[in-house]
């Protein structure tokens, strides 16, 4: 099993993360950094369904 974390733009990856693993939520704020602040250029975070991305702590960090 493999998790990317990929940060795309229109001319490619700017940044990409790849684990042998799921993504724990240290590893996913220590990725935040790669990413644009909003409203900025290529700025749009994109995220699924997965555990993490419900945790009061990481939400707080992307907002």
């Amino acid at each position: 099993r493999y998790t990317i974390l990929p940060t795309l733009t229109l001319d490619g990856f700017a940044a990409c993360d790849i684990m042998r693993c799921s993504c724990s939520k240290e590893r996913f704020c220590s990725f935040l950094p790669f990413m644009k602040p909003y409203p900025g250029k290529n700025s749009v975070l994109v995220m699924d369904n997965a555990k993490i991305h419900h945790d009061e702590v990481l939400i707080n960090v992307i907002k």
